[in-house]
Protein backbone atom coordinates (compact mmCIF):
# COMPACT_ATOMS: atom_id res chain seq x y z
CA UNK A 1 0.00 0.00 0.00
CA UNK A 2 0.70 3.41 -1.08
CA UNK A 3 2.09 6.91 -0.39
CA UNK A 4 3.73 8.58 2.03
CA UNK A 5 2.11 11.75 3.96
CA UNK A 6 2.23 14.80 2.37
CA UNK A 7 0.51 17.49 5.25
CA UNK A 8 2.16 15.62 8.45
CA UNK A 9 0.20 18.31 10.18
CA UNK A 10 -3.26 17.15 9.19
CA UNK A 11 -2.45 13.34 10.04
CA UNK A 12 -1.42 13.89 13.02
CA UNK A 13 -4.80 16.08 14.05
CA UNK A 14 -6.99 13.53 12.43
CA UNK A 15 -10.01 12.90 14.96
CA UNK A 16 -9.67 9.16 16.08
CA UNK A 17 -13.26 8.25 14.75
CA UNK A 18 -14.98 9.92 12.03
CA UNK A 19 -17.99 9.14 9.49
CA UNK A 20 -16.98 8.04 5.99
CA UNK A 21 -18.32 11.19 5.03
CA UNK A 22 -16.19 13.06 7.22
CA UNK A 23 -13.19 11.16 6.13
CA UNK A 24 -13.36 12.24 2.63
CA UNK A 25 -13.33 15.74 3.53
CA UNK A 26 -11.00 15.03 5.47
CA UNK A 27 -8.58 13.56 3.73
CA UNK A 28 -5.46 15.33 2.58
CA UNK A 29 -4.29 15.77 -1.17
CA UNK A 30 -1.66 13.33 -2.09
CA UNK A 31 -2.22 11.17 1.21
CA UNK A 32 -3.27 6.89 0.72
CA UNK A 33 -5.58 6.75 3.45
CA UNK A 34 -8.31 4.37 3.83
CA UNK A 35 -11.53 4.24 6.13
CA UNK A 36 -12.36 1.14 8.04
CA UNK A 37 -15.11 1.22 11.02
CA UNK A 38 -15.04 4.75 11.62
CA UNK A 39 -11.09 5.07 11.71
CA UNK A 40 -8.66 6.38 9.15
CA UNK A 41 -5.60 4.34 8.30
CA UNK A 42 -3.30 6.01 6.62
CA UNK A 43 -0.54 3.51 4.65
CA UNK A 44 3.31 4.14 4.32
CA UNK A 45 5.06 2.93 1.45
CA UNK A 46 8.97 1.95 0.35
CA UNK A 47 11.28 2.61 -2.62
CA UNK A 48 10.57 -0.91 -4.17
CA UNK A 49 6.63 0.00 -3.57
CA UNK A 50 6.98 3.21 -5.62
CA UNK A 51 9.04 1.23 -8.73
CA UNK A 52 6.31 -1.51 -8.59
CA UNK A 53 4.08 0.83 -8.72
CA UNK A 54 4.85 3.39 -11.34
CA UNK A 55 5.80 -0.14 -13.63
CA UNK A 56 1.88 -1.19 -13.19
CA UNK A 57 0.38 1.91 -13.99
CA UNK A 58 2.64 2.35 -17.43
CA UNK A 59 1.88 -0.83 -18.09
CA UNK A 60 -1.94 -1.02 -17.72
CA UNK A 61 -2.69 2.83 -18.23
CA UNK A 62 -1.03 1.78 -22.27
CA UNK A 63 -2.56 -1.63 -22.44
CA UNK A 64 -6.31 -0.29 -21.63
CA UNK A 65 -5.62 2.71 -23.79
CA UNK A 66 -4.36 0.93 -26.49
CA UNK A 67 -7.65 -1.74 -27.00
CA UNK A 68 -10.09 1.71 -25.88
CA UNK A 69 -10.68 -0.92 -22.56
CA UNK A 70 -11.43 1.30 -19.72
CA UNK A 71 -9.64 3.50 -17.32
CA UNK A 72 -6.90 3.01 -14.88
CA UNK A 73 -6.91 4.56 -11.58
CA UNK A 74 -3.18 4.65 -9.55
CA UNK A 75 -3.44 5.41 -6.06
CA UNK A 76 -4.51 7.32 -3.89
CA UNK A 77 -7.66 7.18 -5.49
CA UNK A 78 -10.80 5.82 -2.70
CA UNK A 79 -13.21 2.95 -3.68
CA UNK A 80 -16.01 2.30 -2.03
CA UNK A 81 -16.89 -1.43 -3.45
CA UNK A 82 -20.06 -1.23 -1.18
CA UNK A 83 -22.50 1.08 0.11
CA UNK A 84 -21.96 0.29 3.48
CA UNK A 85 -18.29 -0.98 3.51
CA UNK A 86 -15.05 0.73 3.77
CA UNK A 87 -13.52 3.16 1.92
CA UNK A 88 -10.40 1.25 0.60
CA UNK A 89 -7.36 2.25 -1.66
CA UNK A 90 -6.10 -0.25 -4.30
CA UNK A 91 -2.89 0.40 -5.42
CA UNK A 92 -4.19 0.48 -8.78
CA UNK A 93 -7.66 0.19 -10.05
CA UNK A 94 -9.06 -1.38 -13.34
CA UNK A 95 -12.55 0.21 -14.72
CA UNK A 96 -14.03 -1.40 -17.99
CA UNK A 97 -15.66 1.36 -19.78
CA UNK A 98 -19.28 -0.01 -19.33
CA UNK A 99 -18.45 0.89 -15.26
CA UNK A 100 -16.82 4.42 -15.86
CA UNK A 101 -20.03 5.61 -14.54
CA UNK A 102 -18.96 4.46 -10.62
CA UNK A 103 -16.59 7.36 -10.67
CA UNK A 104 -16.67 10.75 -9.21
CA UNK A 105 -14.72 13.62 -8.14
CA UNK A 106 -13.63 12.06 -5.30
CA UNK A 107 -13.43 8.09 -5.79
CA UNK A 108 -14.90 4.87 -7.37
CA UNK A 109 -18.52 3.80 -5.62
CA UNK A 110 -19.00 0.35 -6.46
CA UNK A 111 -16.33 -2.58 -7.16
CA UNK A 112 -13.35 -2.55 -9.81
CA UNK A 113 -12.83 -5.01 -11.75
CA UNK A 114 -9.41 -5.29 -11.61
CA UNK A 115 -8.03 -4.73 -8.12
CA UNK A 116 -3.80 -4.83 -7.73
CA UNK A 117 -2.63 -4.85 -4.09
CA UNK A 118 0.96 -4.50 -3.29
CA UNK A 119 2.09 -5.93 -0.04
CA UNK A 120 3.64 -3.76 2.88
CA UNK A 121 5.15 -5.37 5.74
CA UNK A 122 1.77 -3.39 7.64
CA UNK A 123 -0.59 -4.22 5.38
CA UNK A 124 -0.08 -8.29 4.96
CA UNK A 125 -3.09 -9.34 6.98
CA UNK A 126 -5.20 -7.23 5.48
CA UNK A 127 -4.19 -7.58 1.69
CA UNK A 128 -4.87 -11.60 2.11
CA UNK A 129 -7.90 -12.01 4.45
CA UNK A 130 -9.41 -8.52 4.68
CA UNK A 131 -9.16 -7.50 1.29
CA UNK A 132 -9.74 -11.02 -0.06
CA UNK A 133 -12.86 -11.68 1.46
CA UNK A 134 -14.30 -7.54 0.93
CA UNK A 135 -13.34 -7.69 -2.78
CA UNK A 136 -14.88 -11.17 -3.20
CA UNK A 137 -18.38 -10.32 -1.60
CA UNK A 138 -18.51 -6.85 -3.51
CA UNK A 139 -17.83 -8.41 -6.75
CA UNK A 140 -14.29 -6.96 -8.16
CA UNK A 141 -13.23 -9.53 -10.59
CA UNK A 142 -9.88 -10.39 -9.99
CA UNK A 143 -7.62 -9.23 -7.45
CA UNK A 144 -3.56 -9.63 -7.32
CA UNK A 145 -1.59 -9.15 -4.61
CA UNK A 146 2.05 -8.36 -5.35
CA UNK A 147 4.78 -8.82 -2.48
CA UNK A 148 6.81 -5.57 -2.65
CA UNK A 149 8.70 -5.66 0.86
CA UNK A 150 12.26 -5.49 0.62
CA UNK A 151 13.55 -8.81 -0.72
CA UNK A 152 10.90 -10.24 -0.57
CA UNK A 153 8.75 -11.76 -3.58
CA UNK A 154 5.27 -13.45 -4.14
CA UNK A 155 2.29 -13.41 -6.52
CA UNK A 156 -1.11 -14.44 -6.44
CA UNK A 157 -4.30 -13.83 -9.15
CA UNK A 158 -7.90 -14.49 -8.30
CA UNK A 159 -10.77 -14.12 -10.28
CA UNK A 160 -14.27 -14.97 -9.48
CA UNK A 161 -15.93 -18.20 -10.45
CA UNK A 162 -19.17 -18.63 -11.62
CA UNK A 163 -20.28 -18.39 -8.02
CA UNK A 164 -19.04 -14.90 -7.23
CA UNK A 165 -16.20 -16.54 -4.86
CA UNK A 166 -12.39 -16.44 -5.49
CA UNK A 167 -10.54 -19.10 -7.44
CA UNK A 168 -6.52 -19.15 -7.82
CA UNK A 169 -5.89 -18.42 -11.53
CA UNK A 170 -3.04 -20.75 -12.40
CA UNK A 171 -0.07 -20.08 -14.81
CA UNK A 172 -0.01 -21.38 -18.16
CA UNK A 173 2.82 -23.47 -18.87
CA UNK A 174 5.65 -20.67 -19.77
CA UNK A 175 4.23 -19.52 -16.52
CA UNK A 176 1.80 -16.44 -17.44
CA UNK A 177 -1.21 -15.59 -15.74
CA UNK A 178 -3.80 -14.67 -18.43
CA UNK A 179 -6.35 -11.81 -17.50
CA UNK A 180 -10.42 -12.85 -18.53
CA UNK A 181 -11.13 -9.15 -18.17
CA UNK A 182 -8.52 -7.43 -20.29
CA UNK A 183 -8.35 -9.93 -23.23
CA UNK A 184 -4.74 -10.49 -24.61
CA UNK A 185 -3.23 -9.26 -21.76
CA UNK A 186 -1.08 -11.58 -19.05
CA UNK A 187 1.07 -11.23 -16.07
CA UNK A 188 4.47 -12.66 -15.59
CA UNK A 189 5.67 -13.19 -12.24
CA UNK A 190 9.48 -12.83 -12.81
CA UNK A 191 8.88 -9.18 -14.10
CA UNK A 192 8.52 -8.42 -10.79
CA UNK A 193 11.66 -10.09 -9.26
CA UNK A 194 13.85 -8.27 -11.60
CA UNK A 195 16.73 -5.70 -10.50
CA UNK A 196 16.22 -3.55 -12.32
CA UNK A 197 12.67 -3.69 -12.87
CA UNK A 198 11.62 -4.16 -16.63
CA UNK A 199 10.44 -0.86 -19.15
CA UNK A 200 6.74 -0.80 -19.49
CA UNK A 201 7.32 -0.57 -23.19
CA UNK A 202 9.63 -3.50 -23.40
CA UNK A 203 7.10 -5.91 -21.56
CA UNK A 204 4.25 -4.35 -24.27
CA UNK A 205 6.22 -5.54 -27.32
CA UNK A 206 6.32 -8.61 -25.34
CA UNK A 207 2.44 -8.84 -24.47
CA UNK A 208 1.04 -7.59 -27.40
CA UNK A 209 3.43 -6.35 -30.20
CA UNK A 210 1.59 -5.52 -33.03
CA UNK A 211 -0.93 -3.91 -31.37
CA UNK A 212 1.61 -1.52 -29.98
CA UNK A 213 3.93 -0.61 -32.31
CA UNK A 214 0.20 0.08 -33.97
CA UNK A 215 -0.58 2.38 -31.42
CA UNK A 216 2.82 4.18 -31.20
CA UNK A 217 2.95 4.35 -35.47
CA UNK A 218 -0.71 6.29 -34.96
CA UNK A 219 0.62 8.79 -32.31
CA UNK A 220 3.66 9.51 -33.95
CA UNK A 221 3.41 13.00 -35.24
CA UNK A 222 2.88 12.84 -38.81
CA UNK A 223 5.83 14.63 -41.52
CA UNK A 224 5.71 15.80 -45.23
CA UNK A 225 3.19 17.25 -47.18
CA UNK A 226 0.16 15.00 -46.56
CA UNK A 227 0.44 16.36 -42.42
CA UNK A 228 -0.90 19.34 -42.80
CA UNK A 229 -4.71 17.85 -44.07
Amino acid sequence: MAQQSVDRQAVADRPPRMTFEEFVHWVPAGVQAEWVDGEAIILTTSARHVRLSRLLTSLLSTFVAMFNLGEVFPAPFLMRARPDGPGREPDLIVLLAPHLDRVHQLGIDGPADLAIELLSPETVTTDRVRKYHEYEAAGVSEYVIIDAREGRHGFTYYALNDDGRYAPVTPNANGRYHSTILPGFWFDPRWFEQQPLPDAEDLLFEIAPDAYDAWIAAKRPRSGPDSAR
